[in-house]
């Protein structure tokens, strides 16, 4: 982009020869500098200097604008642009070539004119079999014509008609393989990059733009390693998430049927791996679908860029086309109303159209009471699948799949080593398989299991950490919604008091506590209440019982499996 100003302020020089101490050349440099050659609109007029002409500075900054585009597109996603061009024998075709791209930039502005055509187009002149006049426009790819096409069809033909007569026609040529760019895409655009085709079945036409991923490019201008999309066939099932693998190779494959599907569980067990995964099974089964993965900051943040700028069509049309709209973190919507509503209108509009929408949050939908009612019984009106933390089997595929990505030959003994160790979640079992890596790439050494105990020494003492009653209280309070200090209180109903037993039966299970320690710290209760507490929790077991929680009736093994979820996650 410095180049692009450095040939502007070159062009104006030779243009105006200005004097050494002209003070318009000075405030150009200045402006240059201060915004990083980044164009504005509308240019203001120095205050030291009334005799500026501003059509100068105007013009520049017109100029300006096409240059910095063009630049800011060359890094990989470039608009059309050409020469004109005027054919041998063909007497004043370049004339009318200028007329019909005036009168194009008329139609569509200068801005947008300056991004997706370029400031020197390409336009040939031609006549027609039966004589009359065609006017053929070249682009670039396939994809850059039809992108052009659905956007400016009408107004190019406009402005050919106008310069050329009513009779007029215009016909549109690919460039040759040697100069065809990358598709158009606008310079905004935000969100992650979606399939551009629909199913064989669909009712709309299959090519639509997808915005482009920025993904960030070194100095050099060699791509920056992406992180491989995670796929399907390499999730590690077993009976802590086969449901919810189930449930979404259901929906990739008959999409619609059970929307929405909302996968929940705590942090660890899969759920991303699951909703990016099903994308791209989703574009292996249906080529021609599409199918927009965001994550619920992502989601709102480029909802509220849309909402205060000029955007927000093109938000809608990239959510409310999609085939399959996989939505993360769904937890992160909790509080923001005005995104809370146009959520719950994005899956108004694909139920009625009978697409597929998939969603994942780190607990029972039931329990994110600050998403609204209206918003919970759209999520209740699909499937709900829960993923619990990985079990031993689990964790041994977990480290052996990682292990095979990366090449490493981890012996039998160190992958149980691992997956006995590390018992929370999957990415603790990824970080110990990298300090395997590291740590046998620095000494030059085959992986051993005495090697394997060193170095994750300290991972083992973190994730072994000793449970607390505090976070017997603190677990028991977050899983069925009860205040902070409610089970420490005089209170007796049994919406207090089942929790209360629960909290000390698990008090007695996970941690070392002595009973009076125990008793104490639920409300001063001897040691004897401790012990009616743990028999009792062992009788509901036993008989399968129904108790009161807050104010939801639950069944034992189930409330107990909810808190320890919420234990293990922290």
């Amino acid at each position: 982009m410095h180049e692009a100003a450095s040939r502007v302020l070159r062009d104006w020089r030779r243009k105006y020869k200005p004097s050494p101490e002209s003070t318009v050349e000075h405030a150009l440099l200045a402006w240059f500098d201060s915004t990083a050659c980044t164009p504005i609109l509308a240019p203001v007029r120095p205050r030291n200097e009334s005799r500026i002409d501003a059509g100068i500075l105007t013009d520049m900054s017109k100029r300006l604008v096409q240059d910095v585009a063009a630049a800011r597109h060359s890094g990989g996603v470039t608009p059309a642009r050409a020469n004109i061009s005027q054919p041998p024998g063909s007497q004043g075709s370049g004339d009318r070539c200028r007329l019909i791209w005036d009168a194009l930039r008329d139609r569509i502005g200068a801005e947008r004119h300056a991004v997706w055509f370029g400031d020197v187009p390409q336009i040939e002149m031609a006549m027609s079999a039966g004589g009359g006049t065609v006017a053929m426009l070249t682009t670039g790819d396939r994809r850059t014509q039809e992108w052009l096409r659905k956007m400016f069809k009408a107004d190019v033909e406009a402005a050919v008609r106008q310069v050329c007569g009513s009779d007029a026609a215009v016909e549109w040529q690919m460039a040759p393989a040697d100069d065809a760019g990358p598709a158009p895409q606008p310079a905004t655009a935000s969100l992650p990059q979606a399939s551009a085709s629909r199913p064989a079945n669909a009712r709309r036409p299959a090519t639509r733009p997808a915005p482009a991923p920025s993904t960030p490019r070194p100095a050099s201008g060699h791509a920056v390693p992406v992180r491989p999309t995670p796929r399907l066939e390499a999730f590690v099932v077993g009976p802590a998430n086969r449901m919810a693998h189930a449930a979404i190779e259901l929906a990739a494959s008959r999409p619609g049927e059970m929307s929405p599907l909302v996968l929940h569980g705590p942090t660890g067990t899969g759920k991303t791996h699951l909703l990016e995964g099903i994308c791209h099974h989703f574009r292996t089964l249906h080529p021609r679908a599409s199918a927009v993965y965001l994550s619920g900051e992502q989601f709102t943040t480029t909802f509220l860029q849309s909402l205060h700028g000029t955007g927000l069509p093109g938000f809608r049309r990239t959510c409310r086309s999609a085939d399959l709209l996989a939505i993360d973190d769904l937890q992160f919507f909790v509080g923001k109303k005005a995104t809370i509503v146009e959520l719950q209108q994005t899956i108004d509009v694909l139920q009625r159209q009978g697409r597929q929408l998939v969603f994942a949050c780190d607990r029972e939908p039931d329990s994110l009471t600050d998403l609204g009612q209206d918003l919970l019984v759209r999520l209740r009106g699909g499937m709900t699948a829960r993923l619990l933390p990985p079990d031993a089997d689990v964790r041994r595929g977990i480290v052996v799949s990682i292990a095979a990505r990366r090449g490493l030959a981890l012996p039998a003994d160190v992958v149980e080593f691992v997956a006995s160790r590390m018992t929370r979640h999957s990415r603790e079992l990824a970080g110990a398989v990298n300090r395997l890596e590291a740590t046998s790439h620095m000494l030059g050494l085959p992986i051993t299991l005495a090697m394997a105990e060193e170095a994750l020494a300290d991972l083992v003492r973190a994730s072994a950490r000793s449970v607390r009653l505090a976070d017997i209280e603190r677990a028991v309070c977050a899983a069925f919604g009860i205040a902070s200090g409610t089970l420490q209180s005089a209170q007796r109903g049994k919406k207090v008091n089942h929790p209360r037993m629960l909290a000390m039966f698990l008090a007695r299970k996970h941690t070392p506590a002595p009973l009076t320690e125990i008793g104490s710290y639920f409300g001063r209760r001897s040691h004897s209440t401790v012990i009616s507490a743990q028999k009792a929790v062992d009788e509901w077991v036993a008989k399968q019982s129904q108790i009161v929680l807050a104010d939801a009736t639950w069944d034992v093994a189930e409330a107990i499996r909810r808190v320890e979820e919420t234990l293990r996650a922290g």
